[in-house]
């Protein structure tokens, strides 16, 4: 997600490797970052071996994707993070699907709710829990 929106939505079936990451990567994130930001962005990720391997490094580099390490087990400072648990609600309390099909077609649903303004208060939550993340020394801030 970015202030400027979410990414194409990119389900797959399987493991997750960093090559599929790649992939995934190839697909959707380099062609948004082109269009929506052309003149620079950061992205922030989580520590997932995957994220951080050489090989996605290496990646990062020939596309021109600039990364921000984050600190270790850090979810309360990964706006994604709050959009996967609204979203997990959302599927679980709202639509309820009954099998694969429904589940994909309530992730699409709500993957279509993501506009820039919805992105944007997820992202802008990090002005909210920084301070009390300081405040707890890098502890879970309960935001």
């Amino acid at each position: 997600i970015s202030k400027k929106g979410a990414t194409q939505i990119v389900m797959f079936s399987g493991i997750m490797n960093a090559t599929r990451y790649s992939d995934i990567l190839s697909a959707s994130l380099v062609p948004f970052l082109k269009e929506m930001y052309p003149h620079g962005h950061r992205l922030y990720q989580d520590n997932d071996p995957k994220h951080t391997s050489k090989y996605i490094q290496c990646y990062f580099e020939a596309n021109g994707v600039n990364w921000w390490k984050s600190p270790a087990e850090s979810p309360d400072l990964n706006p994604i993070e709050l959009m996967w648990g609204s979203m997990k609600n959302f599927i679980r309390d709202k639509l309820k699907p009954k099998n694969l099909g429904e589940l994909k077609e309530g992730i699409r649903k709500y993957w279509s709710t993501l506009t820039p303004e919805v992105c944007t208060r997820y992202i802008d939550h990090l002005q909210k829990v920084m301070p009390v993340v300081v405040q707890v020394e890098g502890a879970p801030s309960g935001h």
